[in-house]
């Protein structure tokens, strides 16, 4: 007997591999699986469409049985009303082809088709879930980043009563997740079992890549830019946990970035340079404010300019007053391009006094875990790509107590897509003026003029 669901339509939205996702979803949902279904695909690849096909299709043929789809995600806004938006868009596109009682309704965070509905939830830890049964199904969206203890307390209950299939929709990350644990159990099931209805769906961007070629364009430029071995890259683009090993920095990437050239004492005719500062503390036992130089470097692989450290310069426990004194010298020396100055907290008050002499040059960065994050993510990059080198050492003070912050200085991968890291027992002052300067490097643009620079006041 021909299976029915080989009939479901695509869909004007739905391209093959979308289609062939959705397929399989429905042949599992049909078998009413225990364990969760898994669906993993790279980066803006359409997964979300899947979902709300999807949602659309269940609500559709649930419309007289009624009943509820609960959809989750990490957040209320945006992410699950932008999951809403994309339901009621895939069910405006039939509206029109069904009786006028049947048609889709919202209200609020609540889209209904008939006496089905789908309600769309926060997976956040601090929202209030309780009270809501998933009849229909339990989806979860960017189910890498939602806390699985969370997950299974308030959610997976929902289903409990009414065994209701859970879907789990999303990307790789570190390998722990509660939606890369449950893929992989799939696969170990499908493996074992090879007949039936899959457990666990995805598409590689390579499969994308031959239905839209210039996706396939940007992820081979993303792998330029980062490095085929980027925890990024693999994660959002491979579907490979992209585990850091406790480190920011690897012993090969540490002996990569070691450069051949020489540290200078000062700046070199025709070259940019540029820096980044980050602001210690005045006591004698307070971390260090550093001051990382470099030249920008020619763009190589993916665009992006590269960044040769040439000089760098510590001040321990002196003032305020001293420090942004000596800062203020380097720059007339220097003449930086531009300067990435930590404006956190203290650093604030500090990074203004600087404004009246570098004005739009001054690059105020303010440290939130993301743009933390962001900022390891791109020293871990150039590091990967050969855009980052360091002078040869030349046993100063500055040399030895950065290679020595490089090795110690660790990371994590956490919820969220976020890259944590630091040095929880040691200072990491050198390291965050290191990033810094390289984002001073990837900002500076172009040269403000090419020949015969006036010095800066």
């Amino acid at each position: 007997m021909p299976d029915p669901l080989l009939a479901l339509p695509r869909g004007p939205s739905l391209r093959a591999y979308q289609s062939r996702v959705l397929r399989g979803l429905l042949r599992a949902i049909a078998s009413r699986p225990a364990a969760p279904l898994t669906v993993m695909m790279p980066r803006q690849s359409g997964k979300n469409e899947i979902a709300a096909a999807l949602v659309a299709f269940l609500l559709r043929t649930h419309a007289v049985a009624g009943g509820t789809v609960v959809v989750c995600a990490p957040t209320l806004d945006p992410q699950a009303r932008i999951s809403a938006e994309r339901v009621r868009a895939a069910l405006a596109a039939t509206d029109a082809l069904v009786p006028a009682a049947g048609r889709s309704r919202s209200r609020g965070d609540a889209i209904a088709v008939g006496r089905a509905r789908a309600a769309l939830l926060s997976a956040n830890p601090q929202a209030s879930v309780a009270g809501h049964t998933a009849s229909i199904a339990l989806i979860a969206d960017e189910a890498q980043d939602i806390d699985e203890t969370w997950f299974n307390r308030q959610f997976r209950p929902m289903a409990a009563s009414t065994g209701a299939p859970t879907i789990l929709f999303g990307t790789a990350w570190n390998g722990r997740t509660l939606l890369e644990r449950a893929a992989e159990a799939n696969r170990a099931r499908d493996a074992a079992i090879p007949l039936g209805p899959r457990r666990h769906h995805q598409a590689g961007w390579r499969e994308v890549a031959t239905v839209l070629p210039a996706y396939g364009a940007y992820v081979e430029a993303e792998r330029e830019r980062l490095g085929a071995s980027h925890p990024l890259f693999l994660s959002q683009y491979e579907l490979a946990p992209g585990e850091v090993a406790g480190r920011l920095l690897t012993r090969d990437l540490l002996a990569a970035i070691e450069g051949g050239h020489d540290p200078l004492a000062a700046p070199e005719s025709g070259e940019r340079y540029v820096a980044g500062l980050d602001f210690g503390g005045e006591g004698a036992d307070a971390d260090a404010t550093v001051l990382t130089i470099a030249r920008v470097e020619a763009a190589g692989g993916g665009g992006v300019p590269g960044c040769a450290v040439v000089a760098q310069r510590e001040w321990r426990g002196e003032p305020y007053a001293r420090v942004l004194e000596d800062v203020r010298a380097l720059d007339r020396a220097w003449q930086f391009d531009r300067v990435s100055a930590d404006a956190t907290g203290l650093g604030a008050p500090l990074v203004a006094q600087l404004r009246p002499q570098f004005g739009g040059r001054l690059d105020e960065v303010v440290f939130t875990s993301a743009s933390k994050s962001a900022l390891g993510y791109a020293l871990l990059a150039a590091a990967r790509t050969g855009r980052l080198a360091l002078p040869r050492s030349d046993g100063s003070l500055e040399a030895v107590r950065c290679r020595e912050e490089l090795a110690a200085c660790g990371a994590s991968l956490a919820l969220g897509g976020r890259l944590a890291w630091g040095n929880d027992r040691g200072h990491d002052d050198y390291v965050v003026s290191l990033a810094l300067c390289l984002h001073a490097v990837e900002t500076a643009g172009p040269p403000r003029v090419a020949v015969g620079r006036a010095r800066h006041s």
